[in-house]
């Protein structure tokens, strides 16, 4: 179906991969794709912002230092 297509290239493409464990029910897959959308978000937001913080801070050591 176009769930079970949609589900598996999510998860591959989130590299979850999921193995033995599958949903088995259109609720549970779609509880699934939205947690995995919403968990790489977060994720990425949080990388994002410490990465900027990290940036921030040898920015004003290297102004210091000038």
């Amino acid at each position: 179906s176009v769930l079970d297509s949609y589900y598996y290239v999510v998860v591959t493409l989130s590299t979850v991969g999921y193995g033995d464990i599958v949903p088995k029910t259109s609720a549970g897959k779609l509880f699934t794709i939205f947690f995995i959308i919403v968990g790489l978000g977060i994720f990425s937001t949080l990388i994002s912002n410490i990465v900027a913080r990290a940036r921030e801070r040898r920015e004003k050591r290297q102004g210091k230092n000038k």
